[in-house]
This record gives C-alpha cells, sequence and structure tokens, in this order.
C-alpha cells in the first residue's frame, strides 16, 4: 500500500515564464493579485527573444497538454489554433495532434528591425488559445547573449541548465570568455520567527577557467564574463529533473519544514529511505488516500517554487519558497521592485497574516529575496505545522 503513495508524485511540469537568472517585467507596481497562483492560468508559454545583428529572434515554446484540441467532424485531425502577438508583429499558428506529436511545441519567429520599430530593450507579447478563448500576456527582457543547448538545439530559459549539458555561449561578438564558478550552500533557510544568517550573504565565485564558447554545465553558479568586461552571462546547473524533486534524498530533504529534528535525521540515515518517506507521510494522512492528496500538494508547491523563485538555490530552499510550501498561495500578493507583500486571509479582519520580504541585491541572483522575520510568526506557523502533520492541508 505504501508504494501507492508514489503515484502522485507524476507531476506535470510546464514552464513559467517568470524572473529567476534573468529578468523580468512587473507588470504592476502595487498587485497581480495572486502571481504564484499556477492554476490560475490555463496557458503558460516559455519565449526568450534574442537579440543578434538587427534581428529579433524569439524562440516559443508551449505544452501541448494546455491547449485545446478540436476537429470540424467526427474523423478530422484534432487541431489546436493560436494567435500570437509579438510587439505589434501577428501570426496565426496551427497544430494537428498526432500520436507521435512531442510534449511541447516549438517555434522560432524573426522580427526584423526594418519591419518593426524594435524596441530593443522588452519584448510585449500575447499568446491565444483560440479554441479554449484563453490567453497570456506577459513582458520579456530582450537578451543578447543566450546559452544554447546543444542537446535541445534550443536556447535555454532563464539560466537554469542540466550538469553535464553541452551548451554553446550565444552572441554578436566572437570571443573569449573568463568562467567563475561557485556551489552555493544548500542551508534551508529558518521558520519565519527565528533568527537566521544566510550564508549566501558572502557568497563569491572564484576563477574557473578561460574558454571560447562552447562549457559543459557544473553544479552550481557559473558565471561567464567577456574579456572586454561588456557582457556576461550567468547560468545554474541543475538536476535533469528541475524543477520537480525526483530524487529520494532531495524528497527528503525538501520536507524539513514540517518534520521534526529527530524525525528528519531518522530519514536522512534511514536504510531504506524511499521506505522511511512513505511511512513519514502516512503518519501524517492516516490513510493511504489522504496522504496521496499530501503528497501530491506538498510536492506541487515544492515544484511551483522552484519555478518562481530559483536563484542562487532551488526556489523551495528559499524565503518565499519556505513559506509557499507551508501556508500555499497567498490570497493577495503586492509587489514593487524592492518589497513584496503576501496576504494570508481576509484584509482588514483578525485572521490576517502577513509576510514582507525585501529584495537582496547579489551579482550571481537577482531574483534573491529575504523574509523580514518576527516572533509573531510563531504561533501561526506551528499551526500550519500540524495541519500537515494531522492530514488537514487543503489544495491552494
Amino acid at each position: 500500500m505504501r508504494h501507492l503513495i508514489w503515484m502522485s508524485l507524476k507531476l506535470t511540469v510546464v514552464i513559467l515564464a517568470m524572473a529567476s537568472c534573468s529578468t523580468s517585467l512587473l507588470s504592476d507596481s502595487t498587485s497581480s493579485r495572486r502571481p504564484y497562483d499556477f492554476e490560475s492560468t490555463a496557458l503558460h508559454a516559455e519565449v526568450i527573444p534574442f537579440l543578434h545583428s538587427d534581428t529579433l529572434s524569439v524562440f516559443l515554446k508551449v505544452a501541448r497538454e494546455e491547449l485545446l484540441y478540436t476537429r470540424e467532424y467526427d474523423k478530422a485531425p484534432f487541431v489546436a489554433n493560436l494567435e500570437i502577438t509579438f510587439n505589434s508583429q501577428k501570426w496565426m499558428l496551427s497544430d494537428t495532434l498526432s500520436g507521435t506529436s512531442p510534449r511541447v511545441i516549438q517555434r522560432r519567429f524573426d522580427l526584423k528591425e526594418s519591419e518593426d520599430q524594435l524596441d530593443k530593450a522588452w519584448l510585449k507579447y500575447t499568446v491565444k488559445d483560440l479554441n479554449r478563448s484563453s490567453s497570456l500576456t506577459a513582458m520579456r527582457e530582450v537578451e543578447n547573449i543566450v546559452a544554447w543547448d546543444l542537446q535541445e538545439n534550443w536556447p535555454t530559459h532563464n539560466g537554469f541548465i542540466a550538469v553535464g549539458s553541452q551548451i554553446l555561449i550565444m552572441t554578436d561578438v566572437n570571443n573569449t570568455w573568463d568562467v567563475k564558478h561557485v556551489v552555493p550552500s544548500k542551508k534551508l533557510p529558518a521558520p519565519p520567527f527565528s533568527n537566521y544568517r544566510n550564508p549566501l550573504d558572502t557568497l563569491k565565485a572564484r576563477k574557473h577557467s578561460t574558454i571560447k564558447n562552447s562549457w559543459t554545465v557544473l553544479e552550481g553558479c557559473q558565471v561567464f564574463t567577456s574579456n572586454d568586461k561588456e557582457t556576461n552571462l550567468i547560468i545554474q546547473g541543475v538536476t535533469e529533473e528541475f524543477p520537480a524533486l525526483k530524487n529520494v534524498r532531495h524528497l527528503i530533504e525538501s520536507v524539513r519544514y514540517i518534520a521534526t529534528r529527530s524525525e528528519y535525521s531518522a530519514l536522512l540515515n534511514a536504510s531504506n529511505p524511499k521506505a522511511a518517506l512513505d511511512e513519514f507521510w502516512m503518519s501524517c494522512g492516516k490513510s493511504t488516500e489522504r496522504s496521496r492528496k499530501l503528497i501530491k500538494t506538498y510536492y506541487s508547491r515544492v515544484e511551483e517554487a522552484n519555478l518562481s523563485f530559483s536563484g542562487l538555490q532551488n526556489g523551495w530552499r528559499t524565503d518565499r519558497g519556505m513559506i509557499h510550501i507551508v501556508y500555499g498561495v497567498p490570497n493577495r500578493v503586492r509587489r514593487d521592485y524592492w518589497t513584496e507583500v503576501w496576504t494570508y486571509g481576509e484584509e482588514g479582519t483578525s485572521n490576517t497574516l502577513t509576510f514582507r520580504f525585501k529584495r537582496k541585491i547579489h551579482d550571481l541572483d537577482n531574483n534573491r529575496y529575504r523574509l523580514e522575520r518576527n516572533m509573531m510568526y510563531r504561533s501561526s506557523w506551528d499551526r500550519m505545522v500540524t495541519s500537515w502533520r494531522n492530514g488537514r492541508v487543503q489544495n491552494d
């Protein structure tokens, strides 16, 4: 019975077009009510705008499972219809579903400067699923340098690349690159009521080598700087399954937020860690069905945290990731460049809970925020952990 629980870990992975290693424009300085609620948006797309010479190449990736395929009559093929707008240029894209269709649609669009007065800083885009009447509108910073994954034959998104991948550094300048490297600490953040000194505060990358334009990705952070110091690229070496967790040790590490110190130590040192983790979740859920729901909710939030909050560390290891996993999606998020304020509960009532995160400038990570900790969070944290351990946590 225990092994049935792990069926719930087969989570669908789709890529969110959110900021991590690369910068993204916040659409509203006050709020976009639930920006980290993945399920609130039916359509997600990965968009990479790359400016080279006088051409803006836009690389689009959309998961087929997010699209609605329909057919005109009984034996006709199933077709999805997309309307895609980049700045002021529009394309229509039809995709026919077959038994050999890959998981994603990948297309490249080239915008010539003579055809469009290109904004060389930002690309505004809209992707519409015409069959479903759903759409996504956002902005992305235009890149003049990308890491090209040779195995995927596609540029990488947000700088997170599987360790061991072979990449080319693509830019207009044919140059050599100084490479610096560092493996960040994997220390987890302390609970919101505890004092905490983040080991990333003093983290520095050290000189590793000098290369032309090809590289094999290492674990941790790699910084590529041109000889003239005008151009640099930061990538993070991650596991093959990122943003999901599949390795049993990683699955165990992520339950530290709700496990006691002794439970966590026993899990790490268990002779059969998979069985021990099964037992942990069964003790929380008390039944196979409820345990499956807990597992799905918990590890879905871990994956969402990785998608939204990753930088030098995987998103689930950050302050925002910790709060997202334990408390879930906030009812409201207010944010500007320097601050995010997360609100749980109805504003203005006695049950309102607010967390404030301040951006921390770091040369290697522009997606880093620190929670303003306070002892007043002790009781709410204990209640939420107890809810997890009693199997009472609901989906977002």
